[in-house]
Order: structure tokens, then sequence, then C-alpha cells
């Protein structure tokens, strides 16, 4: 956005708050539009996929400078990360959020819109890819997760930390996120066939082999420390794999890359032989959709495996 003219498109989700006061900056025009207004819990796939498409478009028409999107925190994360993978660099896409609603003491919705708006009015944000702005913190949507129930702090980037700050009126960039995945320019389609298991002591054989009997095309399983699990785990994702199920690995950790180091059986080196693909540091739920988003647009293995190689 251009001080004096455009407009930022703010689609709302439930408890918005209104615009009005002093939460919209001086130099910024605001153009409010609909997309859907349903709680966080209920924001399917499907609905994030065609919010995406939604934003391509309105990126894509020349009328707008940038784009703020509101949206409940407990899905904001996905909705954010799918839209971060596919959208190209063009105009700033930010997403924000309340953590408490109008009812509450120390209501902050009207002060993260205020610093979202700020944030898309600055052309440089969109060299960032799609960001996430609360509790004056400029975040990554590749990297960002709610850490916290109820505090007006629970967006962080764990092992990173934020890309810059909203300070007044001012937006303060710290860095640039070099840890970025993208999509093949295509039209998005999501499979829903991607299943997640979470393993535990004890857990996730089980689940494992139940995915791949229902004909789940990939499946993303969160393994303990650095990408290790149970030896009948390690079973079962043999028997996925051996079946055509893709099979990928990340870490039940906040921080730190899956790898192949450890040689026992369930350990990541032979999780590898048995032909898991490790996926770095990305997060299970975030890797899930990720896996969707490659289905559907018609990405193979040995694409997928290449693109989680960068990480």
């Amino acid at each position: 956005m251009m001080p004096g003219h455009g407009g930022i498109n703010i689609a709302d989700q439930h408890n918005s708050l209104p615009l009005q006061g002093n939460v919209i900056p001086p130099s910024v025009n605001v153009e409010h539009t609909r997309f859907c207004s349903v709680p966080s819990p209920a924001i399917s796939p499907e609905m994030m996929a065609q919010l995406c498409l939604k934003l391509e478009e309105m990126a894509a028409c020349g009328k707008y400078h940038g784009i703020v999107v509101t949206h409940g925190t407990d899905t904001l994360e996905e909705s954010a990360f799918l839209a971060d993978i596919y959208l190209g660099r063009t105009i700033p896409i930010v997403f924000t959020a309340a953590m408490r609603s109008r009812s509450e003491m120390g209501v902050d919705g009207p002060r993260n819109i205020r610093g979202a708006l700020l944030t898309a009015s600055k052309h440089e944000v969109h060299k960032l890819g799609v960001t996430v702005v609360l509790n004056d913190e400029i975040h990554s949507a590749s990297r960002v997760t709610k850490t916290y129930t109820s505090n007006v702090s629970s967006f962080k980037s764990p092992g990173y930390g934020p890309l810059g700050f909203v300070d007044q009126d001012r937006i303060l960039l710290q860095r640039k996120p070099l840890w970025r995945i993208q999509l093949p320019e295509r039209k998005l389609k999501l499979d829903p066939g991607v299943g997640l298991v979470r393993t535990a002591a004890g857990l996730g054989a089980r689940e494992i082999r139940y995915s791949a009997d229902c004909g789940d095309r990939a499946l993303v399983v969160e393994a303990l420390g650095r990408g290790n699990v149970p030896p009948d785990v390690a079973e079962a994702i043999q028997y996925a794999v051996e079946r055509g199920t893709i099979v990928c690995i990340t870490s039940r950790c906040y921080i730190g890359r899956v790898l192949g180091v450890y040689d026992y059986p369930g350990g990541g080196a032979d999780l590898e032989r048995k032909g898991a693909i490790f996926a770095g540091d990305m997060q299970g739920h975030k890797l899930r959709l990720f896996l969707m988003a490659s289905l559907g647009t018609g990405l193979t293995m040995k694409n997928i495996r290449k693109l989680l190689e960068r990480l």
C-alpha cells in the first residue's frame, strides 16, 4: 500500500473488531471484504485453499497495495502457511488475530489490526513472504506457531524469533527469512488423502497401519527427538511405504531438524533405509498441508523429496 491511496482487504473471521477510531493509520485507506465468518476450528483445508485463491485474485488485480487477513487464532498458522507456500511475492499479505475478545480486559484486537495494517503498507514486506503480526511482532508464516492457549504473546517462532517489530507508527524489520519452501506455479488443489500420526512411548504403529490401509497417499509421522520411533512403529512405517504411501518424518519437538543419525531399529537411519523422507524442522500440521497441496497439484514423490531436502 502506498500512503494516502490504495486499499487493504480484510477477510473477516469470528469475533472480528470494527475498524474505527485510531485503529486505521492516517496514511492508509481500507476496503473491507468478508470472505467468511466461522469459528477458527471450523476452518477446513478446503476453505484455506479457497482463501488462498481469493488472495491470489486480489493480489493480481492491481487494485491493492497490501492485504490483511483477520483470522481466528486456532488455525491461523495453517492458513497463513498454505498461503505462503502457494502465493508468489507480489504484494504484502499479512495475517492477524486477537487472543482476547471484546468482553475481556486488555483486548488486543485493535492494536494487532493496526500493526498488521502498518506492516502491509510497507512495500518491502512482500519480500518476506506471507507474514503474521500479533503483539507488535512480525513473524514468518513458515515458522510461526501458537505456543500458549490464552496469552497475548502466544504467537512465536521457536528457535528463530520474529522478523521485526511494530513500534508505534513504524515497522522495524530485523532480518529476512532464508528458509522458505514454495510450490511450483500451478493452480492450488488439495489432496485430502494425507494422514498425521504423533508418536509416543507405545503409540503410533496401529495408527500408521490404519492410515495405510485406508489408502492415504501420504502420511506425516511426528517422531521422537532427532527423528526416531519405537521398533514397532518403524515396522509400521515400512508397511506403509511398501503399500505405496509417502511417509514423511518430522519431530514432535519445537526446535531442530530430523536427521538419520541413529542406526538402531526405529532410529532415523533405519527409517531412511525403509524409504521414509525426512522433512527438516517443518512442523507436522504444516507438513501435512504441504503434502496435500503437493499431491493435489500433481507433484511426485521425487518432486516432494527434492523440495524437502532443502530444509
